[in-house]
């Protein structure tokens, strides 16, 4: 019978050491998390700071010393935010990247996403936004900035850095559509009509928003007249008139179509241009490859 009435005892006591026991680890468990976030805390500190080496020292600290808290992967993309203020946006790149990789779902993702393609626009020259950009010059990092940035806002339409994207945006498309515009103007010059047609046409519509459509909507219009297609030249001045009505191009667009008279009107093709993704060849050699 003793044992007996011993054994509620002994039961009794067994539940009250595992209780102290889950208590016990339930706060070291939040110490740990404290921890961890004071010491992210101060490696933001330093971050604000623009102390950048002790930023670096400390978010590593919280990547070697708190590992399985959420505040090593948090230091883990600061560490790449340091790189890009750093002005080392190809390392920053690739730990943006490398980031995404393991932690595509994470709240932060979004920052990652806007960071890679702030990059790229980081990596283009900078005088290329001061002078007409030149057949010679590569533009694989602006077409990289270009994409990047229309699938942050094609995904994200809701994220904080949304009327950042799109004035990056608006700035690369302007770089894109000017050298083409100069590419369009060079082949006018040499009379090429069909070649500057075409890079008139993947101004208009591959580069929205860059401030040049009614320009070469203009142009395109007079090109056409000159190679005798009437019907696509109203469909350019016409289409001048309807999406850009308060343009300075809109009255010489209806002196065009006053003089060109009434009749058929085909709208611009903006879906048969073909622009070139890699650095383009240099006009004159291409002049000399088409005499030979």
């Amino acid at each position: 019978m003793s044992g007996l009435r011993a054994f509620p005892i002994a039961l009794a006591l067994l539940s009250s050491v595992s209780a102290c026991a889950g208590t016990q680890s339930a706060r070291g468990s939040l110490h740990y998390s404290d921890e961890a976030q004071a010491a992210y805390e101060r490696g933001m500190d330093r971050f604000r700071d623009e102390e950048w080496p002790e930023a670096t020292e400390a978010f590593r600290a919280v990547q070697r010393e708190y590992s399985a808290s959420r505040y090593a992967t948090l230091a883990e993309l600061r560490l790449a935010d340091v790189m890009f203020r750093q002005e080392t946006y190809t390392e920053a790149l690739a730990a943006y990247r490398a980031w995404l990789r393991y932690h595509p779902s994470s709240d932060e993702s979004v920052h990652a996403h806007f960071m890679i393609a702030h990059c790229y626009v980081k990596q283009m020259p900078d005088d290329w936004f001061l002078v007409p950009p030149s057949y010679e010059r590569d533009l694989s990092s602006v077409h990289d900035a270009e994409g990047a940035l229309s699938r942050f806002i094609r995904d994200y339409p809701e994220a904080s850095q949304l009327a950042e994207a799109r004035r990056l945006l608006g700035q690369v498309r302007l770089l894109l559509a000017r050298h083409e515009y100069y590419v369009a103007e060079f082949y006018v010059t040499r009379e090429r009509y069909p070649a500057a047609i075409n890079r008139l046409l993947g101004v208009i519509g591959n580069y929205e928003g860059s401030g040049l459509e009614p320009r070469a909507l203009l142009q395109l219009g007079e090109l056409y007249l000159r190679s005798n297609r009437q019907p696509e030249a109203r469909g350019a001045f016409q289409a001048l008139l309807e999406s850009y009505p308060r343009s300075p191009q809109v009255e010489a667009a209806r002196r065009y179509l006053a003089r060109v008279g009434p009749g058929a009107s085909v709208p611009p093709d903006t879906d048969s241009a073909v622009i070139p993704v890699t650095r383009p060849a240099r006009p004159a050699a291409a002049e000399r490859t088409r005499r030979q």
